[in-house]
């Protein structure tokens, strides 16, 4: 196992069922001469950040602490939501909470550990990227955020990047010239260089074009095309190297999107209405401060349990809203049952309405929004199916070939596959199981998936529903949605 090293590609936000061989030709046939998982799972809420920290810890959001693209944490950020897309704000966040951003132990620190190195480059959000590798200027550590390069480290290696590679192209989307510049920086300077135990590649496509073009359109099809064309040269250029039996690849995506169905919604506007005091400041004065896009929540002040009944109540009432969860499930589906039992979370946690019905480009999956997309853009962040269904594929010579695997899986089980085939054991705090049926020679453990199904009555008729699949110790979330009757 001493000279396996392990590449994680991440094809931000990709829909499984756009993985054709018509769109994407080399990942189609990476994955069909590997392992694929076709129930793989996001973590909830379906957010980036919060599944890049589950990558990197093998653990929930209950566990590691990400509850959100955003959250309240007093600690970190003093008067207002703490914003983790955001470099500085995170950065400066981190040292406020003493190095504790994340409450587990993460990647680098567990390959540190063990004598092994991280490196990431990433054209996602800055914020992304150091979540990714947040301890990197204390380890010595390659972090490379394009969007920031002035925030990446070392500062003098940056530079030779630079140097070597050219200028970092102005950011367009479609994000094509970012995708090839990702992978100049790996095939270019961090191979020859360095050739990390570990590397994680993050490409900012899907996401951006499905945010901003639409999910299926004729921007967004150019942009997966040219995301499988960028994945196609690492692995020709793996072939060409004679490194198929050292370089294991895991490709994945953080979670799936939806579409837009309408404008924001304005639920600060329409909670006013109500009579209900709320802002995104802290002040003390207010009834709650409001955190939502797709999905969020609300901090109540003083997590005053009359004001959070009384909330959760008129949320009910709202054709608007989707399933609602809090700490202890009173009258609603709880925190625990979503994953996100942790002291950042929001009082109560929901989502906005979402639907099976098809956008223009015939492809599943609308949702209303808190944002500002635009309709018929896509989105994520909450527990429609089309969200939580991300992609995981696996090759190289510890892996199967040839193998679909129905069992479900999740981001969370990569780490502990991933510290496996490194010879390490991992932490007791991963939640995760390492994927021996995706390996070779290894025996598949067995292990049967059960499916556990929750309901919670509100007020008014409404009933919300939520379908969790468990294998072994391990949950994954299937799907949460409302009726009313």
């Amino acid at each position: 196992m001493a000279d396996r090293r392990v590449l994680i590609v991440a094809f931000d936000a990709l829909r499984p069922d756009m993985v054709t061989q018509e769109l994407m030709p080399n990942l189609s046939r990476f994955s069909a001469n590997g392992v694929r998982f076709a129930n793989n799972r996001s973590t909830y809420p379906t957010e980036t950040r919060v599944n890049q920290t589950a990558l990197v810890t093998g653990a929930s959001p209950s566990q590691h602490g990400i509850v959100g693209n955003q959250f309240l944490d007093l600690a970190a950020s003093p008067d207002k939501l703490f914003n983790t897309g955001d470099e500085t704000e995170l950065s400066a966040g981190d040292k406020r909470l003493g190095g504790k951003l994340v409450d587990v132990p993460v990647l680098s620190e567990i390959l540190i550990g063990n004598g092994l190195d991280l490196a990431v480059v990433s054209a996602g959000t800055p914020g992304g990227c150091r979540i990714l590798n947040h301890k990197a200027e204390q380890q010595g550590l390659f972090r490379f955020a394009l969007k920031r390069p002035d925030a990446s480290v070392p500062a003098a290696r940056i530079a030779e990047v630079i140097e070597r590679i050219g200028p970092i192209p102005e950011h367009r989307i479609p994000s094509i010239e970012w995708l090839t510049y990702t992978t100049d920086v790996y095939l270019n300077y961090l191979e020859p260089e360095d050739a990390p135990a570990v590397t994680i590649l993050w490409y900012c496509e899907p996401d951006n074009s499905y945010h901003h073009k639409g999910i299926g359109t004729p921007d967004n099809l150019a942009a997966i095309k040219a995301v499988d064309a960028e994945f196609g040269r690492i692995l020709e250029w793996r072939a060409a190297q004679d490194l198929e039996e050292t370089l294991q690849i895991v490709t994945l995506s953080d979670h799936g999107q939806i579409s837009v169905s309408s404008e924001a919604l304005d639920v600060a506007g329409k909670l006013r209405e109500a009579g209900f005091s709320v802002g995104s400041a802290v002040d003390g004065d207010q009834d709650a401060i409001l955190s939502l896009s797709s999905a969020g929540g609300l901090y109540v002040r003083d997590s005053d349990p009359d004001i959070i009944a009384r909330l959760t109540a008129w949320l009910q009432t709202q054709p608007w809203c989707g399933p609602v969860f809090t700490r202890d499930g009173a009258g609603a589906l709880s925190h625990d049952q979503i994953g996100i039992a942790h002291r950042r979370a929001p009082d109560i946690g929901f989502v906005v309405a979402s639907d099976d019905a098809a956008n223009e480009q015939g492809l599943v999956g609308t949702s209303l929004q808190n944002g500002a997309y635009p309709v018929g853009g896509g989105l994520h962040g909450g527990l429609h199916f089309k969200e939580l269904h991300n992609w995981l594929a696996l090759g190289g010579s510890a892996f199967e070939s040839g193998k679909v695997i129905e069992r479900p899986s999740g981001i969370v089980d990569v780490l502990p596959t991933m510290l496996h085939l490194l010879g390490i054991e991992a932490p007791d705090t991963v939640q995760g199981r390492i994927l021996h049926e995706a390996l070779s020679g290894e025996a598949e453990l067995p292990l049967d998936a059960e499916t556990e199904t929750y309901s919670a009555d509100g007020a008014d008729g409404y009933r919300a529903h939520l379908t969790v699949s468990r294998v072994g110790a391990t949950r994954y979330l299937d799907r949460a949605w409302v009726t009313r009757s």
